[in-house]
């Protein structure tokens, strides 16, 4: 048998899950297990290796006979998705916080940063829960990635944690090196923000780039990303 979980962990599933099975999202109050994923290999008490289940749908997770195979297993990737799923659905109301790249100063129109300073603004414009936040710029330059964003404080690093309450909004700004000056170059901000709720479950928003328009001193949004993110 595997090592039990730790009970803070457990506490953790619980509280993502609403108490609901996460096969078959039946609420289950106190007839629910938090199941081990796999069964055999390192890492089995990890909290990614978890499934909460309602009684009927843990009997049955183990029940496939691959000898008379009627019907169609469960794989592990496949149970891992629609855990998160329901993990997802229960805690997505935690997440408000928007950001974007700009020049605007603290939101006032007339007020603009003089390049190479860039701004950044993270919002939290709900009414729900604070939330922690970490936040990875990178800058791509002509069409290559030449750096990622550095400040001497580590907020654009992806380790340093933001805390964000309900509605706030935090302003801040960084600058980019030389090379970003050549008004011939093509400049591109990309961003990836992890939003950690108040019961620690990490949403990693898609990352999002922005353009610079040299002539006219202000950055739009592109729909997609450029670059591979890891």
């Amino acid at each position: 048998m595997p090592e039990d979980f730790e009970e803070a962990d457990k506490i953790k599933i619980l509280l993502w899950c609403y108490r609901h099975c996460c096969l078959c999202e039946k609420p289950c109050a106190t007839n629910i297990i938090i199941h081990h994923i796999e069964q055999e290999g390192e890492n089995l008490s990890d909290i990614d290796n978890a499934i909460p289940l309602c009684l009927d749908c843990h009997e049955k997770i183990g029940s496939y006979n691959p000898k008379h195979s009627v019907g169609t297993k469960y794989k592990v990737k496949e149970i891992k998705a629609r855990r998160d799923q329901i993990y997802e659905k229960f805690t997505q109301h935690l997440v408000p916080p928007q950001f974007e790249i700009t020049q605007v100063i603290r939101n006032i129109p007339r007020l603009n940063r003089k390049f190479p300073d860039v701004g950044f603004t993270l919002s939290h414009f709900g009414d729900s829960f604070p939330v922690k936040v970490k936040v990875e710029a990178k800058l791509i330059l002509d069409g290559e990635f030449l750096a990622w964003v550095k400040d001497r404080h580590g907020y654009y690093s992806g380790k340093a944690l933001w805390n964000v309450n309900p509605r706030t909004i935090i302003f801040g700004h960084f600058n980019v090196p030389k090379q970003c000056v050549d008004r011939n170059k093509d400049l591109k901000i990309e961003v990836r923000i992890t939003i950690i709720d108040q019961y620690d479950r990490e949403h990693e928003y898609l990352p999002q780039c922005w353009t610079y328009v040299r002539k006219d001193n202000y950055w739009f949004l592109e729909p997609r990303s450029f670059t591979e993110w890891t």
